[in-house]
């Protein structure tokens, strides 16, 4: 039986009907509260299903109903965050958790190393989230300029203030400037032309 791996650490099997049946997620009751009219599907980007959602109920940039919508995302995302990382900075549990989804190998034993080595890669902020119900790994980009690139690519926006973040949470994204990349190198993943007017 092939099994996929998680970031508290543990296998998962891949056949839904042999894992234990737990919680909803925050992301699950965000898009459950859409059905039956929208089938989420949870092994796909969270961002795009929210642009699926929005495409399929017709709710354009300038949609009033999207703004609400999207603030529920938002929240929904930071909350899950918080559920499969932690929400403490000075818990050396939740730092593991972040270096084993980053591929950081060992994990460090200590505080101080785990931080360093989290500090040190470049990862969209929504893919961490949907690594907890994906096989596929994370992404790591070399700079924040191809992290900015990608992430203006893929429209995998992270809410950059929001009243349920950690501090985990909040000290990993005053650290990346996606909009605005620091650093002189050419990003090796460059925007789509055509975002469809989604975002």
């Amino acid at each position: 039986m092939r099994r996929r791996w998680c970031p508290t650490g543990k296998f998962w099997r891949t056949r839904r009907h042999e894992r234990k049946k737990g919680p909803k997620l925050p992301i699950q009751v965000f898009f459950a509260s859409y059905a039956p009219l929208f089938q989420y599907d949870p092994a796909a980007s969270s961002s795009l299903e929210f642009y699926r959602l929005c495409d399929q109920f017709g709710w354009h940039r300038k949609h009033p109903e999207r703004q609400s919508v999207r603030q529920r995302f938002e929240d929904a995302l930071v909350l899950q965050f918080n559920a499969i990382y932690g929400k403490k900075t000075k818990s050396l549990e939740n730092w593991k958790k972040l270096c084993r989804v980053m591929h950081i190998e060992p994990v460090p034993e200590n505080m101080k190393a785990c931080r360093k080595a989290v500090r040190a890669k470049f990862v969209n902020l929504v893919d961490l989230v949907d690594a907890n119900n994906s096989p596929m790994k994370v992404g790591l980009f070399e700079t924040e300029r191809q992290l900015g690139a990608y992430t203006l690519s893929t429209g995998k926006f992270f809410p950059g203030e929001n009243a349920h973040a950690g501090k985990l949470l909040r000290h990993l994204h005053l650290r990346r400037h996606i909009v605005h990349p620091r650093g002189n190198g050419p990003p090796n993943s460059r925007p789509r032309k055509d975002t469809k007017g989604r975002r």
